[in-house]
């Protein structure tokens, strides 16, 4: 497999990372979806106004966090198929962060925001997680970083490089990536390997943290990571599902919603 499959598959672009990948009208930071203002942080969208549904919340809210160069209209299907599930507008949140490519130390302050600002609108003390890709290191840096384990019910990680992606490590793979090697910096294979690295503080000892029930799912066709299939998986999850699908199937793929209905009620 050539150099240039397996970068693509880090980029998922969505129209040059502007706003939104299905042709809407909204920047990264536009927060007119939202029933606060982000000043200028990060965009999204959530809760009764947005969606039309009757306000308040009897389930525990859900996070979505998108991967590299995606962004929140990457959740709308997953929405649509919870709203048919019962879930209320309310309950529903997904961030889009203010970079197209974010480093994780800017997603934990994002993602710490806007989870804050999800339980001050709700009234609810923790949320449910779902996140892909790059997300999912990024959503578990900021558990980390913050002590927000407190802050979770629930942890869906999709395609999440959790253990480092091959493609990422050494100077001929990131060279080939140009500028999205910056994720490189924290998910490649040899960070894993650094015990002095974030990653590797991640997965040493206890990988699935706190009072949090962890579910990953991974795709047997993913391109990301065709060198290292497991770096998905995580040691003490409730379930890590193989799925026979590539890296956005991992996310797109109807029985992964069916999973979400299920792990998360």
């Amino acid at each position: 497999m050539g150099m240039r499959a397996t970068s693509s598959a880090l980029r998922t672009p969505t129209g040059g990372g502007k706003g939104c990948a299905h042709d809407c009208a909204y920047g990264r930071v536009d927060d007119s979806r939202l029933p606060w203002r982000s000043d200028g942080s990060y965009g999204g969208w959530g809760g009764h106004g947005h969606f039309g549904t009757a306000p308040g919340v009897s389930r525990t809210p859900v996070v979505f966090v998108h991967g590299n160069d995606r962004d929140a209209c990457d959740w709308h299907d997953h929405a649509a198929h919870l709203l048919e599930h019962g879930y209320r507008g309310d309950e529903l949140w997904a961030i889009t962060f203010g970079e197209a490519t974010t480093t994780h130390p800017k997603m934990v302050a994002q993602l710490d925001a806007f989870v804050e600002r999800v339980r001050q609108h709700t009234g609810e003390s923790t949320v449910s997680v779902v996140a892909h890709s790059l997300g999912v290191t990024g959503a578990r840096y900021w558990m980390e970083r913050r002590g927000r384990y407190d802050w979770v019910e629930t942890f869906v990680g999709i395609a999440g490089a959790n253990h480092g992606v091959s493609v990422c490590s050494g100077a001929s793979d990131a060279d080939s990536l140009g500028e999205y090697s910056k994720p490189c910096q924290f998910i490649g294979y040899d960070c894993a390997a650094d015990p002095t690295h974030p990653l590797a503080k991640l997965n040493r000892g206890i990988e699935a943290t706190g009072d949090v029930d962890y579910y990953t799912i991974r795709g047997a066709y993913d391109v990301y990571f065709w060198r290292d299939p497991t770096s998905p998986k995580l040691a003490g999850a409730e379930e890590n599902v193989l799925l026979w699908t590539d890296h956005d199937g991992t996310r797109t793929c109807t029985r992964t919603r069916s999973l979400l209905v299920e792990w998360l009620s």
